[in-house]
């Protein structure tokens, strides 16, 4: 599946409904006792004065779920392809004075060079059409100083998912995006050492346990694939859900692996 077409991030990412059940199936069923979002804001190193940019913020959830530790000295710009996205940034981190939005494309922006302290991009390098052209980019508006963080996943993250679907019916469309495979953990280090002398990989140890196979359901429904069509198509919904049912195991859950983490760079 092509993930960095512009047909498939306005399906994908036009508003943040398919974005919002993707997060709620990790803060629901995670076993790591710290939430992603927080994970990552605790391993950025900020300054009490600094100078932040964000690239395909989201629906602002880094900021929404840190929102008691951002400091008033930070001069903040949360950007996004779409204008929907920035609206439900807006709505659910609220009105701070020191956070600005702007809809900006990573490959081409007008800031300044040298302008920040901290560039963000979590999970959103992937959908880029051209990768080194945005990291040209980055690596031309941070300060010499300063430090880029970007998240992706690596090839074995939720490989269970289209291994039930295979197993299930091999005939239905539902294929793996091929997220990691333009920028994932396997290979992200050596596309960012083009721009970047230090670069190291921090992973975060968590997987899922997931008990209502209904959340996991919505979940895949949300990749843009035609698996829902096809399964009402062909008569099989209710079917699948069972199948996922019996896929629990003794202990009553579902078994996803995670493979995430996260991309520190610097001169």
């Amino acid at each position: 599946m092509i993930t960095n077409s512009k047909e498939f991030l306005n399906e994908q990412y036009g508003d943040s409904a398919r974005l919002d059940i993707r997060i709620a199936l990790h803060d629901l069923y995670s076993t790591s006792n710290l939430d992603w979002h927080e994970w990552v804001f605790d391993n950025i190193k900020f300054e009490e004065q600094s100078s932040i940019i964000e690239f395909g913020c989201g629906s602002g959830a880094l900021w929404a779920k840190n929102k008691n530790k951002i400091k008033s000295g930070w001069d903040i710009i949360l950007t996004d392809m779409s204008e929907g996205m920035l609206e439900r940034a807006l709505e659910s981190i609220g009105e701070i004075q020191n956070i600005n939005y702007q809809a900006t494309d990573i490959q081409s922006t007008d800031f300044a060079d040298s302008q920040f302290d901290i560039a963000i991009a979590n999970h959103m390098l992937y959908h880029v059409p051209n990768i080194n052209t945005a990291l040209f980019e980055i690596k031309r508006i941070v300060k010499p100083n300063g430090t880029f963080y970007t998240s992706t996943n690596g090839l074995s993250h939720l490989k269970e998912i289209y291994e039930f679907v295979a197993e299930f019916d091999s005939s239905i469309p539902f294929s793996k995006p091929l997220n990691s495979s333009y920028f994932g953990l396997e290979n992200g280090e050596q596309q960012l050492r083009n721009f970047f002398k230090d670069v190291s990989l921090l992973r975060f140890e968590s997987n899922l346990k997931v008990t209502n196979v209904r959340d996991l359901a919505d979940y895949m429904f949300t990749i843009g694939t035609d698996l829902k069509e096809a399964l009402i198509k062909n008569g099989s919904f209710n079917e699948f859900i069972d199948f996922l049912e019996g896929k629990k195991n003794n202990q009553g859950y579902l078994h996803i692996t995670k493979d995430t983490g996260i991309f520190v760079c610097s001169n």
